[in-house]
């Protein structure tokens, strides 16, 4: 500090003021400002939070309770697709749990690797599952009603029905669902 020993009294109290300054700017840019931006990000992530568990301590038999379960039950539930050696048999095994689930019996289920879907840089492709069999009227409903809660089922392309010639309660079904799958 030989050179501050040169400088005049007022000369000292401005350099020791300028660097106090540059100290307390430098304070604020690398400790205050970093904290306080957090700070309100953790602020916007604890509302986000408090919210949602103000969702699940709701009365469930209060109405808003009722409308949420409702809306959710709407919603589709879907998977990212997989390469196709393994989206089919998945699609194939939660089908035949549908089926099981609403007491249909396929006589025949069959996968068929599809066509690749045009001007798609991804280049995903489509898999049609095709089964077929006999059941109730009710249990075909049901087993329609159940597949949006299929996470490999992307929709149905193909549903036919017949009565039975001898029992008309029985029908004679045919269903295709398909499916994407990435190659």
């Amino acid at each position: 500090m030989p050179m501050l020993e040169k400088l005049q009294p007022r000369e000292k109290r401005i350099v020791l003021f300028s660097l106090t300054v540059c100290g307390l700017i430098l304070i604020y840019f690398l400790a205050v400002e970093p904290l306080t931006r957090t700070w309100g990000e953790v602020r916007t992530q604890l509302q986000s939070a408090r919210q949602k568990a103000a969702l699940l301590k709701l009365d469930p038999k209060s109405p808003q309770t009722q409308q949420q379960k409702r809306l959710m039950e709407l919603v589709p539930v879907l998977e990212l697709p997989k390469p196709s050696d393994q989206q089919g048999p998945l699609l194939q095994e939660a089908f035949t749990n549908q089926l099981r689930k609403v007491g249909l019996v396929s006589r025949r289920m069959q996968l068929v690797r599809g066509r690749s879907i045009r001007n798609d840089p991804a280049g995903y492709i489509v898999l049609n599952l095709t089964a077929q069999g006999t059941g109730r009227y009710e249990q075909l409903l049901n087993l329609l009603a159940d597949l949006p809660q299929n996470p490999y089922c992307v929709g149905v392309q193909k549903c036919s029905i017949k009565p039975d010639q001898k029992d008309r309660q029985k029908l004679e079904w045919e269903i295709t669902v398909f499916t994407y799958a990435s190659r």
